[in-house]
């Protein structure tokens, strides 16, 4: 019978440290791996549930309360009409626009008769993230012919307030990473309803 002597004991030592250290590494590895991709997916679905609720917003537009046109702005990063969002049966200040990385939604309920839109009221939430604002537009507008008329589609600045009738809405998400990733493309249309042409 006889023990460990020094340097068999120190030699044990070493081993075990080194497998701890070599299983912490790959561990340390999977958890950053996995808390990224789960991070990633929360963005994409965040990116496509602000996608499905705008397309269902834009479908649903209609005059203001108070006589207004259906559509008050339609420039490449900002979209802003008339629609009842909150389901009372009536007719609110809708905004989509994009600050900085982020696309926001903005909803004023009108007042009682005489009916406003006071711009102070404005209640304003981020329906998705880590959008990239590229020379592409978020928003692109057609009018009534479209597809058959590619002449005058998309329709130019002047044109979009009063002539759109189908709008493209177009998201491309650049999830923060310290790998480099693809970037996620989200792209939907939607009919205006109440003001459809071809009935």
């Amino acid at each position: 019978m006889r023990g460990f002597t020094l340097l068999e004991f120190i030699l044990a030592i070493f081993l075990f440290s080194s497998i701890v250290g070599f299983v912490s590494f790959f561990f340390i590895s999977y958890l950053q791996t996995y808390s990224f991709s789960f991070e990633h997916q929360r963005i994409i679905n965040e990116a496509q549930g602000g996608m499905t609720q705008m397309i269902r917003e834009i479908r649903k537009i209609r005059n203001g309360d108070n006589g207004s046109w259906p559509i008050i702005q339609a420039d490449d990063f900002s979209f802003a009409f008339y629609a009842d969002v909150t389901n009372d049966g009536r007719t609110d200040r809708v905004r989509y626009f994009l600050d900085g990385t982020e696309l926001k939604r903005g909803v004023i309920e009108p007042t009682a008769v005489p009916v406003s839109y006071p711009l102070q009221n404005e209640t304003i939430t981020t329906i998705a993230r880590f959008v990239h604002a590229t020379s592409s537009a978020i928003f692109r507008y057609y009018n009534g012919d479209w597809p058959g008329d590619t002449i005058n589609n998309p329709l130019s600045p002047s044109q979009r307030v009063l002539n759109t009738r189908f709008v493209e809405v177009t998201l491309t998400i650049y999830p923060p990473s310290q790998s480099v990733t693809k970037p996620f493309t989200l792209s939907s249309g939607v009919t205006i309803r109440s003001m459809k042409t071809n009935l």
